[in-house]
This record gives C-alpha cells, sequence and structure tokens, in this order.
C-alpha cells in the first residue's frame, strides 16, 4: 500500500505581494493526485521561506508552531493508517480534516463539543459555553497551540483581574480543564498545560448589598457634576432590576422592552452564562428610562466604578461602591421584600437557585449583626 507525502506550500494562486497577503496550505500528495488544506496562515510574499516556514513576522513563532502542529496530527492519522495497515484514500481524509479543522481553533472546538455532548445537562452546557465567553475575552487563548502553561497563568491573572471571586475563577478552570483532556484524548495536545499549576477552590466571599436606606441616601444625593450624576442613575437603575454591568452594557432598551398588561418586560438571555433571565421593571427604573428616551448612559466598567466612589461621597455613604454591589441589592432588596428564592433566581438569570440562595444567607448575617448591635446598645 501506497502512502501519501506532505509538504507546506504558500501562496499557490500567487496573489501575494508586500501589501497583500497569500495563503499557507498544507499540501497532500497521493499517486499524482493532490489535495491541498487550509492551515488558517496568511502571510505577506517576503515572510516565507521553504526550508524555514514563517520568516520575518512578529508571530512567526506561534505561526511555526501552529504548522508543525498541523503536519503533525496529519503525520499522525497516516502513520496511524500504515501501524494498522490501513489503505489511504483522499474521501477518509477529508472526513478525518472535518475533525481537525475544527479543533485546530481551540474556542471553536470547546464550542462543537459542547454541542455535541449528550452526557451534560442544557443548563450545564450554558455554564460551559460562560468558558467560551471568558477565552474570547481573554484573547491570548485561541489556537491549540496556545494551551502553555505560560498562556493558562495568563488567563488565571485575566480572570483576577476581572474581579471574579475564588470559586468562580476555579469553576472556568475546572471547565477548561474538561475540554482540554478532551483534546489530548482526540490527540490534538500532547502536554497537560495545567501541570504543576494548581487552582485553589476558594470560598465565596459575603456578597455586598446596600440597605434600602442607604439606597435612597443615594437617589436622594444632591450632585451637581453631570457627569457623576449620570453613573448615579446607572446604579439605581441596577439596583432596581438586577442587571449585570455586561447584561446592562449591551441592552437595546429602546427596542427591545416587551409591553405586557401594562407592564414594562425585559427579556434576554445572560452574557456569562447563558440563562434566560425575566424582569418586569419597577417603576423607579421606568423613571429612568424615560429621563433619557431609553437610551442609558453607558460608560465603560472601569470608568463605572472609579466614578461610584465619588457617587459615594455625596451620598455620605462610607462603602466602595461597585457595580455588582447593584446586583447584590436587588437580589437581597427583593428577597427581603417577600420575593420566593425561585422567583428572583429567574430574574437574576441564575442557573440554579442554590446561587440565589447565598443571599439568603446574607440577609440573615445581616439579621445576626442587627441583633448584636441592639443588644450592645440595650446591655451599655
Amino acid at each position: 500500500m501506497k502512502y501519501p507525502s506532505l509538504r507546506f506550500v504558500f501562496d499557490r494562486k500567487k496573489v501575494s505581494t508586500k501589501t497583500k497577503k497569500g495563503l499557507v496550505q498544507l499540501e497532500v500528495l497521493s499517486e499524482g493526485k493532490r489535495k491541498w488544506i487550509g492551515t488558517g496562515v496568511k502571510l505577506y510574499s517576503d515572510q516565507w521561506n521553504d526550508r524555514k516556514k514563517v520568516v520575518g513576522s512578529a508571530d512567526m513563532l506561534e505561526l511555526n508552531k501552529r504548522l508543525d502542529e498541523m503536519m503533525s496530527v496529519v503525520q499522525g492519522w497516516i502513520n496511524d493508517l500504515i501501524k494498522k495497515q490501513e489503505p489511504f484514500n483522499f474521501e477518509a481524509l477529508e472526513s478525518f480534516m472535518k475533525c481537525v479543522n475544527q479543533t485546530e481553533n481551540y474556542i471553536e472546538y470547546v464550542e462543537r463539543r459542547i454541542n455535541e455532548r449528550n452526557d451534560i445537562t442544557e443548563s450545564t452546557k450554558r455554564k460551559h459555553r460562560g468558558l467560551i465567553t471568558s477565552l474570547k475575552e481573554f484573547g491570548g487563548i485561541t489556537y491549540i497551540s496556545d494551551l502553555t502553561k505560560e498562556n493558562i497563568m495568563l488567563y488565571d491573572n485575566f480572570l483576577h483581574g476581572k474581579g471574579y471571586v475564588q470559586p468562580t475563577i476555579h469553576g472556568f478552570h475546572k471547565n477548561n480543564k474538561v475540554y482540554i483532556h478532551d483534546a489530548m484524548n482526540h490527540g490534538l495536545l500532547k502536554d497537560y498545560p495545567y501541570a504543576g499549576f494548581k487552582i485553589k477552590r476558594g470560598k465565596h466571599q459575603m456578597r455586598k448589598y446596600l440597605y434600602q436606606e442607604e439606597l435612597d441616601k443615594i437617589r436622594q444625593a444632591v450632585i451637581p457634576l453631570e457627569t457623576i450624576d449620570r453613573v448615579r442613575d446607572l446604579f439605581v437603575f441596577q439596583c432596581y432590576t438586577g442587571l449585570s454591568y455586561s447584561d446592562f452594557a449591551i441592552f437595546d432598551f429602546k427596542s427591545n422592552i416587551v409591553e405586557h398588561d401594562g407592564k414594562q418586560i425585559i427579556r434576554d438571555m445572560r452574557v456569562k452564562t447563558g440563562e434566560d433571565y425575566y424582569i418586569v421593571l419597577l417603576s423607579p427604573a421606568v423613571q429612568l428610562l424615560k429621563k433619557y428616551n431609553y437610551e442609558m448612559p453607558v460608560i465603560s466598567n472601569q470608568q463605572y466604578n472609579l466614578r461610584l466612589k465619588i457617587v459615594a461621597d455625596y451620598a455620605g455613604l462610607d462603602k466602595n461602591l461597585t457595580t455588582h454591589m447593584a446586583r447584590h441589592t436587588f437580589a437581597t432588596l427583593a428577597i427581603t421584600n417577600g420575593v420566593e428564592l425561585k422567583v428572583v433566581s429567574k430574574m437574576l438569570g441564575h442557573s440554579s437557585v442554590r446561587t440565589t440562595e447565598l443571599y439568603a444567607t446574607v440577609i440573615n448575617q445581616a439579621v445576626k449583626d442587627g441583633y448584636e448591635l441592639f443588644e450592645k446598645k440595650i446591655s451599655g
């Protein structure tokens, strides 16, 4: 039995110049027939050398590594045919490459494997899609070749920089490991990038929130600076909707609010988890939407949090206000006012009521703190 030879071919159609890129393809030659497989690598005319492959590019190490890994995957498949004494044909190669082409990009691979899995619930799939969102936002792990210990550590730093609590960070890594092991089982990755790198599970921190009296102080504060006044309005709006910053920032209030039984309703899917949420807008939120003609003045999360410190000063509060505190405030006020946990869970778009139960724990702690304060006053 005869087996094919492999080589990389640059700019087969002769279109590249110093200002226009051409494709690098993997050529498979078998008994006079050829097939060209795309590598996803595009280069200018002076960035290719038949012996060294990619040259003169800032990304040449990464690109050459990607090409080497692709060559290794295809050659490994051919070697497996030789070992099993199975014949080569281009139809079998095409079938094999359907998988390889999808797995060349790690993010696309994770997305495909999530959709293919029948051993997990749809709710779990939505959680795992949160990994895809975080990897896209991180930007340092896109291809299989990007799965190195160094990049995993950078990803961990990125998650900490986003302000996630340790259990959430642990969850991202846990889900990532699932698909890394899966890729290794499919022969797409040799070295385990988490080797020697341990992530602590951590404990959930106490959710910080505002009492109704503190929220009222913020609403009633006189703020002469227009930019800070707008930030106050954004925060109050979040406190009365429970929307996270990422969901709030992308929602089109002017076009996507639904009217039902005289109420204005928001229905959408959470960016973080892919979970559906359902919110009936309370009157304070509706008032703010009308104030801005249903086009809320969204700013970057970083600037938002910085300016919230000034809002706290104007309101006379000695608290470090954050955008996520608004979401916690909504949850605790809803539960305090008698809304059932499962209903609050649907409002917030939680994937599990157990997540919502953490807010009930916070409230119980607040009650204990209140009794301790009461005891100090009456015993003093």
